[in-house]
């Protein structure tokens, strides 16, 4: 039987503006090469990025039954994700985000969380998660739901299941999501908020040092990622530092939700925790190849390739 992989959390239409050479000022106006809509949502690009890795994956969320539900319902089932419980509340809108990318800057977001933020997740108990595998959740704190006591449930869930429990958030400036990781990391393996989402969480501009500070929450593991700076992880069995591996980066959006899939896709497999780490970040470098999170994450085969192609430079344990 293949592996149960639960990923829960934010799912949406990703309108994906090509790079400008600005932004302009009010009541200005740019031109962009191209605005595309892709599948998009923390949750649906891990959830895509390990379909097309071969494995079979639950994506757990809510859209709205508009063009927008129906457009990203059909590009799920083309990659191959298993959609059963991919809810759509009455009277709810899909979710979207608009992705600006300005040359020679990093990306903005600007986000309408529609069904993610209504009641969640109506039609999955903790039942369904009895054979789980790995549970992931993403983007936690960029919607209303699921809250502290959803991912609560959820993880004591995977926790009574023996899965291993994945965290990652998005920390809107101005608001202390750290209450809530106090009740949750300790029902985490392993938590991987970016550099950014690390300080303001910490107020701490070191990374090795908010890595540290949260593992001390409860985490098993705490990975903070650096983009093309590599890594740095703090865990019960020690801590270190890996650099990225070096591609022509195009767009960073979803780089951190591949990674997720990278390292749950080396969890499967037995790898050793270094390796998974390896594996995250090679699957996080081949997202930044494209505009958006999905175009850029490769096949098995393609990713095969790609990761024994690399061997890091720099490994400080």
């Amino acid at each position: 039987m293949s592996p149960r992989i639960f990923c829960f959390g934010a799912v949406g239409v990703d309108l994906i503006a090509q790079p400008v050479e600005r932004l302009p000022a009010a009541g200005d106006s740019a031109r962009s090469p191209s605005i595309q809509p892709s599948i998009g949502g923390c949750a649906a690009n891990t959830s895509t990025a390990l379909a097309r890795l071969g494995h079979s994956v639950h994506l757990c969320g809510a859209i709205g039954e508009d063009h927008l539900g129906h457009f990203l319902r059909n590009g799920l089932k083309e990659e191959g994700v298993d959609l059963q419980y991919l809810t759509s509340p009455p009277g709810e809108v899909t979710g979207a985000t608009l992705v600006i990318n300005v040359e020679g800057e990093d990306r903005r977001f600007i986000s309408a969380m529609g069904a993610n933020d209504a009641p969640w997740p109506p039609t999955i108990d903790c039942e369904a998660l009895v054979e789980a595998e790995v549970i992931s959740l993403h983007a936690f704190g960029l919607a209303k739901r699921p809250d502290v006591e959803d991912a609560r449930r959820i993880f004591q869930a995977g926790r009574d299941a023996g899965a291993t429990t994945l965290l990652d958030v998005i920390v809107i400036p101005g608001e202390d999501l750290l209450p809530d990781l106090i009740q949750l990391l300790p029902l985490v393996d392993v938590f991987f908020p970016n550099e950014d989402e690390a300080q303001r969480l910490t107020g701490l501009k070191d990374p090795a040092e908010a890595a540290a500070f949260l593992r001390d929450l409860g985490a098993q593991m705490v990975v903070v990622t650096r983009g093309d700076r590599g890594l740095v992880w703090d865990s019960v069995d020690g801590s270190g530092s890996l650099d990225a591996m070096a591609v022509a980066s195009i767009d960073a959006t979803g780089c951190g939700d591949a990674f997720g899939a990278g390292y749950i896709d080396a969890h499967l497999a037995g790898c050793d925790p270094l390796e998974k780490l390896i594996r995250g970040s090679v699957l996080g470098a081949a997202a930044a190849t494209a505009a958006g999170a999905i175009a850029g994450l490769p096949s098995r085969a393609t990713f095969d390739s790609l990761h024994s192609s690399w061997i890091p430079s720099s490994i400080v344990s």
